[in-house]
């Protein structure tokens, strides 16, 4: 009985502590790639960022998820269909570069919910981490070529 108590308590450490926490951010700066050159856009509402460095991903402004799905995903402000997120993901490639700041690429479907119903392309997602943050996410709709990049700011 012992034993099985033990095991319990053991899995439930594990549960608790072996998770990566998610971290809440909102964007600073938006860039769409045109044409292979990063311009800067802006949207009338605040992107709201919810990461961690195992390649979690949910993001909620419907005009800018609207302007990542080229259309496709009808998003509606001020509803339930606001926000889409990374599933399936695994990761394809990790990098340090010179500064420190470290480089996860993820592959996986990128699930945006709509009134419709779901717009699911395969995307990449590049997540640019500083120590334990994640500062900036480059997304890139592998259906329609469509890229974009965010810096971040974590919320406190």
């Amino acid at each position: 009985m012992k034993k099985l108590y033990l095991l319990i308590v053991l899995l439930c450490l594990f549960k608790t502590y072996g998770q990566e926490p998610i971290q809440e951010a909102y964007v600073t700066k938006t860039y769409v790639n045109v044409d292979d050159e990063w311009t800067v856009m802006n949207f009338s509402k605040i992107i709201d960022i919810w990461s961690n460095r195992t390649g979690q991903l949910k993001i909620s402004n419907a005009e800018f998820l609207k302007e990542l799905s080229g259309g496709k995903a009808n998003m509606l402000e001020n509803s339930a269909y606001i926000t889409a997120e990374f599933g399936s993901q695994i990761q394809t490639k990790s990098k340090t570069d010179k500064n420190g700041l470290v480089n996860l690429t993820y592959e996986g479907k990128l699930v945006f919910k709509t009134h419709d119903g779901t717009y699911a392309p395969n995307a990449v997602v590049v997540f640019i981490i500083n120590q334990a943050d994640v500062i900036g996410l480059k997304i890139l709709n592998k259906e329609n070529r469509k890229e974009m990049a965010v810096d971040l700011e974590v919320k406190s």
